[in-house]
């Protein structure tokens, strides 16, 4: 009777909950013609508590099936682009667990939907085609955010310690704001300086090419952008945010954002002034914390500001402005071991480097599209820019090979400047035909350099068996390179059918290179760099001359479409050595074919296949057949009988979006395969005046291969967006080919990275937990005894909490473990910074006292292993201050100053984002 008991127990709970779960169907139709509408969108809410239970579309029919409902009231609601949307509540009861709702109409209206609008409650998360797009205000952030700090709460977005944005894997190269360019090209000048609660929305869009946006065909051809809509209300007045901080040690950090808007007229400012490694901007020194110092490490002093202007006219005719100007001054203390793998023979390379560079540069982009008539359109956009670098390198150092030890000294100091300038015109053309088009994209590149260095190894001991020689080298490298790259590109598209058209493109590539390098000896006689050493000096000419023409078919369908086109490319080349009166020619034939597959299964649900085959010309510097002896380890030297690379390249790109639940996943893989691959060949110099050093000679091989795979699942743990969980898994895996002391060699190299993080949007307490871990390995066929593998480990966790009185503290901590590195190279050590905030003048001020790295164990380590080459590298960083800063935020907003609301729980304002946070960013290894 026991065990009767039990089994009518487990079968009445199980049919208990059979009947806690209900389905609803129906079919979505127009008004006018009672026709079925496919693709219409469908929310459900949970009326008891307001909660969005999930989303879906409509199949081709117009039906709808949705599951899995547990009892109670809803609400649906339906929308489509064009039509009025409506909503329907229905109930769900445990002795009526299916639903059919029959019918439901949508009306004519003069609205222009996109997607489902719940009345005045917005979705967090809402698909459109090829665009994915948050709404901000489901994603809270804290006082005085920025959009960096946004970016990092959404689910399949991953920011990284220099600022860089990846999207389901792919990293965003330009940043939007209302559709139009802000600062050009550099997605860091809006991501980590505009105020986060300026924004309604950020968009991330698959975005079309120039050419497929005009003809309404899609290439294949796609770019990951991200767009930001700001709110209604900034779209005319004057908002954005000032900062002022000073530390410990003499360290401070100055910046603001202005913006002024009046609908479309636009002007933003920026500027930034610290010595604490924050680079809000791209183009920089790297190396260090904070925004854009990556891995290169030391210490960096920033001052940097600019406008960006942007305006539409009556006509619709668009401009924009900007202008850029930034100095960096860096200071890198780097010690290096590095392995060279020569066959049978292992070098070892330790350095010590002290690196003082000072950089400036400027940056000019205007862009102007206009339309000549109904039908034809321009577009020009001419871009300056102007570096000048001036860097002293001085290098105490050591090749260690088992028949002799090499010590030396090196200081090299180098100056040089970069003027170039570029201009893109695009005139466009459509016909009375629907689909017929014609366009012409003139793209120039002029490209200067003029370097001057000098080169001084004053000691130079060899020790070979205790034979002792002595070397001494003193030399100026007078270095001036100039390029010129035009190319024409004409295509003209032709309909077919409704769904199927023929473009034909033809692209005309003009490129001219000059390099002249002339070295100088220093004579004792007349005290000058007089001596001509033509063992380092030659003058080089390289002209390339490319013809491109092809054909490619497009079907586009409802649920998906294709692309299948073929190009004939021919390359002329012209190598002329001017020095040694020598001219090589070299004409290459190659096909490129391409291919597109995009299947959507629904607007939120899609599979890519991208196909592609293309050409990469090798660089005069690869070219020319001079030696370069200013490197204390290795002497490369150009080959002119390199060939271009050919690249076979398959993308394969999975999403799915689950609206209602904030549920996604991405996955996205990437194959290479590359012919005539320009690699190295390395020997090692038995004799002579560089004993010790590696000759390096670019050749073409074979047998190179690489792919990575990327994915990204968000789930939500908490309703209404409150705690979502993320998971990222990738992997990479490259086989490369070299040849060592004339032996070929075959590297394989993987590597695996694992991280889950914890990501909270609630009222007052912000929670930000992650852990993340990698594996790389690596083996060499010339010496496996060499191969190496190594891990590192970092788990994280940030909390974030307001107090009453308007009170914010806020601790940080990453635990970071390097092992299987080497002595001296496997460290761990624990990342801590904390701050203390305080809110005045109605919230608009804050007042912050602010540590960096508390436990002051901050450390730079790295290691490279490719190829034949193992590097570990340890580097200064920034380590413990202390600092107090003062943020004031200004927001009138048509005419009238507003009172911010405290945007509370979300993204710390920590050291990386512009917005004062800790006074500096974090540097990690």
């Amino acid at each position: 009777m026991k065990q009767i008991f039990t089994l009518l127990l487990i079968f009445s709970t199980l049919f208990v909950y059979a009947q806690k779960s209900g389905t609803i169907s129906g079919r979505i139709i127009q008004s006018k013609d009672k026709k079925p509408i496919d693709f219409a969108s469908i929310a459900i809410k949970n009326l008891s508590d307001s909660s969005m239970v999930g989303a879906i579309s409509t199949t081709e029919d117009g039906k709808f099936i949705f599951k899995n409902l547990k009892p109670g009231s809803y609400r649906l609601y339906a929308a489509f682009l064009g039509l009025k949307n409506t909503t329907k509540d229905f109930t769900i009861v445990a002795d009526k667990t299916d639903v059919a709702l029959g019918d439901i109409t949508l009306e004519g209206a003069a609205i222009d939907l996109q997607t489902v609008e719940i009345k005045a409650e917005v979705p967090p998360i809402v698909i459109k085609k090829d665009t994915i797009e948050f709404n901000a205000s489901s994603f809270k952030v804290i006082e005085n955010a920025v959009v960096e700090d946004l970016l990092k709460k959404l689910p399949g977005v991953e920011v990284d310690k220099a600022g860089t944005v990846k999207a389901q894997g792919e990293t965003i190269t330009k940043v939007r704001v209302d559709g139009k360019e802000f600062f050009g090209n550099d997605p860091l000048l809006a991501t980590k300086n505009l105020p986060a609660d300026m924004i309604d929305k950020i968009q991330i869009i698959d975005e079309l090419s120039d050419q497929a946006q005009f003809t309404g065909i899609d290439d294949g051809s796609r770019t990951k952008i991200i767009n930001i809509t700001t709110k209604k209300d900034r779209k005319n007045g004057y908002f954005g945010n000032t900062t002022a901080g000073y530390g410990s040690d003499d360290r401070y950090d100055i910046n603001a954002n202005i913006n002024k808007f009046n609908q479309d007229k636009r002007l933003s400012v920026i500027a930034q002034f610290n010595n604490v490694n924050k680079q809000n901007f791209g183009g920089g020194l790297g190396g260090g914390n904070g925004g854009g110092n990556g891995g290169r490490g030391g210490i960096t002093d920033t001052k940097a500001a600019g406008f960006n202007f942007s305006d539409v006219y009556a006509d619709q005719t668009e401009i924009s402005l900007s202008y850029f100007v930034n100095k960096s001054d860096n200071l890198i203390l780097r010690n290096s071991v590095t392995q060279n793998l020569l066959g049978d023979v292992t070098t070892i390379f330790n350095n010590n480097q002290v690196n003082n560079s000072d950089r400036l540069n400027h940056r000019l982009n205007f862009m102007v599209d206009t339309k000549l008539d109904s039908l034809t359109s321009l577009r020009i956009e001419p871009n300056l820019s102007y570096t000048d670098n001036e860097s002293l390198n001085s290098s105490k150092y050591t090749r260690d090979y088992r028949k002799y030890i090499i010590n030396g000294t090196q200081s090299l100091s180098n100056h040089n400047t970069s003027p170039s300038i570029s201009n893109n015109i695009l005139l466009r053309k459509k016909f009375m035909r629907r689909g017929r088009t014609l366009s012409l994209n003139l793209n120039t590149n002029i490209n200067n350099n003029d370097a001057d260095n000098y080169n001084n190894n004053p000691e130079t001991r060899i020790d070979s068996g205790g034979v002792i020689t002595n070397k001494v080298t003193n030399q100026f490298n007078d270095q001036e390179s100039e390029s010129l790259n035009q190319s024409t590109r004409l295509v003209y598209t032709e309909p077919l059918s409704k769904t199927l058209s023929l473009e034909f493109n033809y692209q005309n590539g003009y490129n001219h290179n000059t390099s002249d390098r002339f070295t100088y000896n220093f004579n004792p006689v007349t005290l000058q760099y007089d001596l001509l050493d033509q063992t380092f000096s030659n003058s080089y000419e390289n002209t390339i001359l490319t013809n491109n023409a092809g054909f490619s078919f497009n079907k586009m369908e409802q649920k998906y479409n294709w692309n299948i086109g073929m190009a004939v490319q021919n390359t002329d080349r012209t190598n002329n050595n001017i020095s040694r009166g020598f001219v090589l020619r070299q004409n290459v034939f190659n096909y490129t074919p391409s291919a597109m597959f995009r299947y959507n299964f629904s607007n939120s649900k899609r599979l890519v296949f991208n196909y592609r085959g293309s050409t990469n010309q090798p660089t005069i510097q690869q070219l020319q057949p001079i030696p370069n002896n200013t490197n204390t380890q290795s002497i490369p030297v150009g080959n002119p009988d390199l060939k271009p690379e050919f690249n076979n390249t398959l993308r394969i790109a999975y999403n799915t979006f689950t609206v209602g639940k904030n549920r996604s996943l991405f996955v996205n893989l990437n194959l290479t395969q590359t012919s005539n691959r320009i690699a190295n060949s390395s020997s090692l110099i038995q004799s002579g005046p560089d004993q010790g050093k590696l000759a390096v000679l670019p050749v073409n091989v074979n047998g190179v291969y690489s792919g990575n795979i990327s994915s990204s699942l968000s789930l939500p743990l908490m309703a209404e967006n409150k705690l979502n969980f993320h998971i990222n898994v990738g992997g990479n895996y490259d086989r490369d080919v070299n040849f060592t002391n004339s032996i070929r060699n075959i590297t394989n190299s993987w590597s695996i990275n694992n991280g889950y993080r914890l990501v909270s949007s609630l009222d007052k307490l912000d929670l930000t937990a992650g852990i993340n871990g990698s594996i790389n390995r690596s083996t060499y066929s010339v010496q496996p005894n060499s191969n190496t593998r190594y891990y590192t480990f970092s788990p994280n966790i940030s909390v974030s909490y307001m107090f009453p009185g308007d009170i914010r503290w806020s601790v940080d901590a990453d635990y970071n473990q390097n092992t299987g590195r080497g002595e001296a190279f496997d460290t761990h050590f624990t990342l801590v910074n904390s701050l203390v905030s305080k809110q005045f003048f109605k919230n608009r001020g804050t007042l912050k006292a602010a540590v960096n790295d508390l436990l002051n164990e901050n450390q730079g380590i790295s290691r490279t292993s490719n190829n034949n080459r193992i590097e570990d590298v340890s580097y200064n960083v920034l380590q413990r201050y202390f600092m107090f800063s003062f943020t004031y935020s200004l927001n009138r907003m048509g005419g009238k100053n507003r009172i911010r609301g405290n945007q509370e729980g979300g993204g710390r304002n920590r050291g990386e984002n512009g917005g004062g946070g800790f006074g500096g960013g974090r540097q990690r290894n």
